[in-house]
């Protein structure tokens, strides 16, 4: 683990292996250990011949915590992401994002143009089309007492997450409440990456993958059956997916 600073945040992040970078964008209240090296994906995408980087965004994991959601606007967050691809001095590379990562990714793919070669967007679909928020509504509960005054079995599952990883719960809570407007569907066909859309099956969070891919030039979408949010990530038929799309023969 390596901190780097971008002034005015510290940002946590993990680079191994060498040859093609790919950036890794985890979800609200995870961490880029959880998301990524927990699951396995460390060491998958380094078989595939690639440079792994994972960041945590600032108010996770062991990035910098801030509890005023104004500090967890869109253009700060992408702005901590384009900065430490300034610091590792990468002109080019892949990124795969999931769930706020993804919705992140996506922006990111939309400022960046011909920076980002490959995107994948993992859990997200339809459904971040009609949603300005990125991390669904969920602020509120990191104020409750305790996750059993939560009534929501999905909100109380993220208070639980985030209680398990041992977030900050005030950082968590002020990122969730953050008004990040997701991209219109106009600004969508700015999109230069080759892109893969993807979402489980009873994924109700994200809503239909291909309702999202059709929306974006060229891009490609798949529903993982069975699946849902949570364990999408360690779905063997999504890797084998995601894998056939960065290898090319998706």
């Amino acid at each position: 683990m390596t901190i780097f600073s971008t002034g005015a945040c510290d940002i946590a992040y993990d680079d191994i292996g060498d040859g093609t970078p790919i950036l890794l964008l985890h979800g609200f209240a995870s961490t880029r250990v959880d998301n990524w090296s927990r699951t396995g994906w460390y060491g998958t995408l380094e078989k595939t011949g690639r440079r792994v980087i994972a960041m945590d965004w600032r108010g996770h994991g062991e990035s910098a915590k801030f509890h005023d959601p104004n500090d967890y606007a869109a253009e700060l967050m992408l702005g901590d992401a384009i900065a430490l691809l300034d610091h590792l001095e990468i002109e080019k590379c892949e990124v795969m994002g999931f769930s706020m990562g993804a919705g992140l990714a996506l922006q990111l793919a939309l400022q960046q143009g011909k920076r980002i070669s490959r995107l994948v967007l993992a859990g997200i679909g339809g459904k971040m089309l009609e949603t300005t928020s990125g991390s669904a509504g969920f602020g509120n509960v990191f104020d409750a007492a305790s996750a059993d005054d939560i009534s929501d079995p999905t909100a109380k599952g993220f208070r639980l997450y985030a209680e398990k990883l041992g977030q900050d719960l005030k950082a968590v809570g002020a990122c969730a409440k953050a008004k990040r407007e997701a991209p219109k569907v106009d600004d969508l066909v700015g999109v230069r990456a080759e892109t893969l859309v993807v979402a489980g099956q009873r994924d109700d969070l994200a809503g239909d993958p291909l309702k999202l891919a059709e929306v974006i030039p060229g891009a490609k979408g798949d529903i993982i059956p069975g699946a849902d949010h949570m364990y999408l990530l360690t779905n063997g038929a999504f890797k084998g997916t995601v894998i056939d799309f960065l290898t090319g023969w998706l």
